[in-house]
């Protein structure tokens, strides 16, 4: 039975979901992981220091594409998002998203190298209220994390699903000795996930 709770009266800047994670099993699956297999991220003119990314669902016009077209190209509106062969290794992974009652878009492996910085920005119209929403999973290096979401700080640790309103100006700041490594999933909004990120029992 889904319960359904009463429509937020603001804009939800950020919220813990309730997504249960076996965090040494993400681990591991991410030291299995080839350090060849990962691409730096594009939009230099967006960081300081090292931004890496490993697509794990890439558009299907792309799955046989280079790999910075299965990084990059996420925003296509009618897009069909598929799982790339690299998720058959990532058996934790798997089980994660197996959780995931909504359909899933980009999916991949976000690596912030330390004392990196992610400068202030915008992802336009990627929030709940746009029909897409994005998720955060912290598997490594979340303790020295500035993570601001609307000029707040979201406190999301290892092991923690969060949603992230990437509508609103946001930043991260690693002020660590070890990189940062999240699962970062984009999702399309339906009534399973709206009412997680609103039935959250820390949310802001």
């Amino acid at each position: 039975m889904t319960i359904s709770c009463a429509q937020p009266t603001m804009v939800i800047t950020g919220a813990k979901l309730d997504l249960p994670c076996r965090i040494s099993a993400l681990l591991d699956d991410v030291i299995s992981v080839n350090n060849s297999h990962w691409c730096r991220h594009v939009n230099t003119a967006c960081f300081a220091g090292k931004w890496d990314v490993l697509a794990l669902y890439a558009d299907q016009v792309h799955l046989d594409a280079h790999p910075i077209l299965q990084c990059f190209s996420i925003e296509e509106c009618d897009g069909q998002f598929s799982p790339l062969p690299i998720m058959d290794n990532l058996p934790a992974i798997q089980e994660f998203l197996s959780q995931f009652k909504c359909p899933l878009k980009s999916v991949r492996l976000m690596r912030l190298g330390a004392g990196s910085h992610i400068y202030p920005h915008k992802d336009h119209h990627l929030s709940l209220e746009y029909g897409e929403a994005r998720i955060h999973i912290p598997i490594t290096g979340s303790e020295e994390i500035e993570f601001v979401v609307g000029g707040q700080k979201v406190p999301m640790r290892n092991g923690e699903a969060w949603y992230v309103n990437a509508d609103l100006e946001h930043s991260v700041l690693n002020r660590g000795f070890k990189a940062r490594i999240n699962l970062v999933i984009d999702c399309t909004v339906n009534d399973w996930l709206k009412n997680i990120i609103e039935c959250s029992e820390q949310k802001f």
